[in-house]
């Protein structure tokens, strides 16, 4: 059960985690993030380690979380910056066939992760895909062929979208290094000069639970 606060100081993010509890209907989160760290605006590291780090710390060691995770997907430095920062459990970030942020998200905040030894959720994965003209499979299958993710956070507009996932699921082989290479090549190659859905004017992302 995961769930996440976009708040950045001591009490908002507790009053965050307790409108979690209500929504999730339970008294237990397994993992409850820091969501959206921002370049502009979560640069001040030793603020967030006063503030939703110190509370997310507490909420650990009371028991009402299992781990706390950091979320982000406006460039991979501030995360990078966080998890040598806050050193978080795990780390929910863009990890696509695109390689955005020319390859740092994959290049360097993954190898970090695993250094670190942390939980690595990748997102974004089909919805940057969509402007590839690729196989949503193909794009899920790539994110859990790299070394260190555990999970892929995939959203879906259909019943038999979730089944074709679950299917390749379960019979997951992963892409090798160089299929990997070609693939991010060509899609790369297809989406040049195209900016990512959550780059363009007017995105939000959303706050909320995820179960």
């Amino acid at each position: 059960l995961v769930s996440k606060s976009q708040t950045r100081d001591y009490d908002g993010f507790l009053r965050d985690f307790e409108t979690s509890l209500e929504e999730l209907q339970t008294d237990y989160i397994d993992l409850y993030h820091i969501h959206s760290l921002q370049p502009g605006q979560d640069g001040d590291m030793s603020a967030l380690e006063d503030g939703c780090a110190r509370a997310a710390r507490r909420l650990k060691d009371e028991g009402a979380i299992g781990h706390f995770g950091i979320t982000g997907h406006s460039g991979a430095g501030v995360l990078i910056e966080a998890i040598n920062a806050l050193d978080p459990d795990a780390v929910m970030t863009v990890l696509t066939v695109t390689r955005e942020d020319d390859g740092r998200y994959e290049d360097e905040l993954l190898p970090l992760a695993r250094e670190r030894n942390m939980g690595v959720i990748a997102m974004k994965t089909v919805r940057r895909g969509r402007d590839a003209d690729e196989l949503g499979t193909e794009l899920m299958r790539y994110p859990l062929s790299l070394p260190g993710v555990h999970v892929a956070n995939v959203g879906f507009d259909a019943i038999a979208h979730l089944e074709t996932n679950a299917a390749m699921a379960r019979g997951f082989v992963p892409m090798d290094a160089d299929t990997r290479e070609q693939f991010a090549r060509r899609a790369g190659a297809a989406v040049a000069g195209v900016p990512a859905p959550w780059e363009r004017p007017g995105y939000v992302d959303g706050v909320g639970v995820i179960a």
